[in-house]
C-alpha cells in the first residue's frame, strides 16, 4: 500500500513537471505572438487627393475608381476623397503640388509640365516631355511603366521633393492647332503665333520650329483665340475639346512632338505610415487607375479626332519623313535642357544618367 501511494506521489510530481514545462512553453510562444503582432496595422484614415481636370474628366473617373478599388481591398479601413479642378487650392495647379509636398494635401495626380515648374531643379521633370522623346502610347507606356528605369529615375526625383511615385497615367500627346494653315513641315510653322504651356522644354522646340510662341493662362486661351491675339496653341486633343477649341480653329496637327504624362503621388510621411500590406494595395490599386485613366484617354483622343472633323477642323498626322524634319531641329532643345539642370545643381553625372534611363543624350 505505501508502495502504491509513493508510486502516486511520484506520478504527480512528473505531471506537474510536465505541466510547468507547458506552461514555460506556452508564456514563451505568447511573447512571441505578442511581439509579431507589434507590426503596424491598417487604422481607419481618409486620404484627400487632388488633380487639376474637372469631374467629367478621365483624371477625375480614374482617381474615383481608384478611390473604390482601396477602400474594398482595405475593407474600408482606408477611403479616399477626390477633389478635381484644383478645388483644394482654389485652382491653383502648383499649389496643388504644393500641398502634397508639405501634406496639407495627402495625394496628388498632376502633370510632369506642372511639377517641372516648382523650381529650376524640377525641370528635370520635363525630361518626359522632350520633343519627340516618344514615337508612340506604346514606347511611352513602356518607358514610364512600374520597374522601369524611367520610373525609377521619376521616384527618385519626387522622393527627393518628399512624395511617393504611386503611378503614372497620361495627358497625351499635345498636338497642335491653329487658324491659318495645315502644318505639314517647319516652313509652315513660320510667324505662327503660338500659345504654349508655360514649360521652358516647350518653348524651346516651338523656337526650334520655328513659331513666334507665348505664353498665357489657359483660362485666357479661348478668347484669345477667338479675337486673333493668338493663331494656335498646343495640348492633347481631349483637353482641347473640354474648351472647345474646335469651335475658334481651322486646322490641327497630330505627332508625336512632346509628351504630357500625370504623376500620382502620396507625401512620403503619410506613406511611411502604413504598414506593407496596405502599402502593396496603396500600390497595386495605383497601378490599376492609371492603366484605366490612360485607356480612357486614349479613346477619348481617338474619339476627338471624329469629333474635329465633324466640326470641319483639317486634321493632319504627320507621315514619319514629315516627323524628321522637325526632329532634326529639336537637338539644340536637349543639349540646352541638360545645361539648365547642371546650373541648377545636378551633377553631369546625374544629368547624364536621367537621360540615359529614357534613352536620350545631350551635348553638355
Amino acid at each position: 500500500m505505501k508502495k502504491s501511494f509513493k508510486v502516486l506521489a511520484v506520478g504527480l510530481c512528473l505531471a506537474m513537471a510536465v505541466a510547468g514545462l507547458a506552461a514555460c512553453g506556452s508564456s514563451s510562444s505568447s511573447s512571441g505572438s505578442s511581439k509579431s503582432s507589434s507590426k503596424k496595422s491598417t487604422k481607419a484614415t481618409t486620404l484627400k487627393v487632388a488633380c487639376s481636370a474637372g469631374d467629367t474628366s478621365t483624371w477625375v473617373r480614374a482617381l474615383k475608381k481608384y478611390a473604390t478599388d482601396v477602400e474594398k481591398d482595405t475593407d474600408g479601413a482606408v477611403k479616399i476623397e477626390v477633389y478635381g479642378s484644383d478645388q483644394l487650392t482654389n485652382g491653383d495647379q502648383v499649389a496643388g503640388i504644393q500641398a502634397v509636398i508639405d501634406g496639407t494635401t495627402d495625394m496628388s495626380f498632376h502633370s510632369n509640365i506642372i511639377w517641372s515648374g516648382l523650381s529650376q531643379k524640377n525641370e528635370e521633370f520635363a525630361v518626359v516631355s522632350l520633343p519627340f522623346l516618344f514615337n508612340s502610347t506604346d514606347d511611352a507606356d513602356k518607358s514610364l511603366k512600374q520597374g522601369s528605369e524611367g520610373y525609377k529615375a521619376l521616384n527618385k526625383a519626387l522622393e527627393d521633393n518628399g512624395v511617393v511615385l504611386l503611378g503614372v497615367g497620361e495627358n497625351g500627346f499635345r498636338d497642335v492647332s491653329n487658324s491659318k494653315r495645315e502644318i505639314k513641315t517647319p516652313a509652315d510653322m513660320k510667324g505662327l503665333k503660338i500659345r504654349v504651356a508655360g514649360s521652358t522644354v516647350l518653348m524651346d522646340a516651338y523656337k526650334a520650329w520655328g513659331a513666334d510662341y507665348t505664353k498665357a493662362n489657359w483660362s485666357e486661351v479661348y478668347t484669345g483665340l477667338q479675337t486673333g491675339t493668338y493663331d494656335g496653341q498646343e495640348n492633347p486633343l481631349p483637353t482641347m475639346d473640354s474648351s472647345s477649341i474646335q469651335d475658334v480653329q481651322k486646322y490641327c496637327t497630330e505627332w508625336t512632338g512632346s509628351y504630357d504624362c500625370l504623376f500620382l503621388t502620396i507625401n512620403k510621411a503619410k506613406w511611411d505610415s502604413f504598414d506593407k500590406d496596405t502599402q502593396k494595395i496603396l500600390k497595386d490599386d495605383a497601378n490599376k487607375a492609371v492603366t484605366y485613366q490612360k485607356k480612357l484617354n486614349r479613346k477619348e483622343t481617338k474619339d476627338d479626332v471624329a469629333k474635329f472633323e465633324k466640326a470641319g477642323m483639317k486634321m493632319t498626322e504627320l507621315t514619319d519623313d514629315e516627323a524628321k524634319a522637325f526632329k532634326e531641329l529639336s537637338d539644340p532643345c536637349y543639349d540646352a535642357f541638360a545645361k539648365r539642370l547642371v546650373s541648377a545643381g545636378l551633377s553631369k553625372d546625374d544629368v547624364t544618367s536621367l537621360l540615359d534611363a529614357f534613352g536620350a543624350k545631350a551635348n553638355f
